[in-house]
């Protein structure tokens, strides 16, 4: 009678530790990441990582901003403001100026990480609207792959300089939020 009596607080002590691990709670969110990383996007040659690869039908003359042009990138994605920072990955996509200002448009790319343990090999795909005459915008991230398969979240994206820098290269600072499903 006493090994029963012994027994069965330790039976209800692991069970309730089991059911606290498995209940989820609002205030605690182990599925989120967090990462702080830039990019830097070259837009003059040599070396340019961003194109232009259609010009608009309404006004081709126009260089960026115009309904209907579309451009596309690959720039390196790194670990510091310096870009001869550490490499991490790519932002490969393209931006579609949609709107008939000419001003804002659909951003779709996707990040590619090359050198970021636990997460080479994987990738997260965003697609939104980039107002590009703000300096800080936030785009939504859709999904992934590899470590990132069914992510959700977002990017609060900063441009840090200028779009007439006359080297051309434009830094974006990425803070990214994503839980895992």
């Amino acid at each position: 009678m006493a090994s029963i009596s012994f027994t069965l607080p330790i039976f209800l002590t692991i069970f309730f530790f089991l059911t606290l691990k498995t209940i989820p709670t609002i205030e605690t969110d182990a599925n989120e990441t967090r990462l702080l990383f830039y990019y830097h996007e070259r837009t003059k040659s040599p070396n340019a990582t961003a194109i232009k690869v259609v010009s608009s039908p309404v006004d081709p003359t126009v260089p960026i901003f115009a309904v209907g042009n579309i451009f596309v990138f690959d720039d390196p994605l790194t670990e510091g403001l310096d870009p001869a920072s550490h490499v991490l990955g790519r932002v490969q996509g393209e931006l579609v100026f949609a709107s008939l200002d000419g001003y804002d448009g659909l951003y779709n790319f996707n990040i590619v990480f090359t050198d970021l343990d636990p997460w080479t090999g994987s990738t997260l795909t965003v697609i939104g609207r980039n107002p590009t005459q703000q300096t800080v915008k936030e785009l939504p991230v859709v999904g992934g792959t590899g470590r990132f398969r069914r992510t959700r979240g977002y990017i609060i994206l900063t441009r840090l300089t200028s779009l007439a820098r006359p080297d051309g290269i434009i830094t974006f600072e990425v803070n990214l939020t994503l839980w895992n499903n």
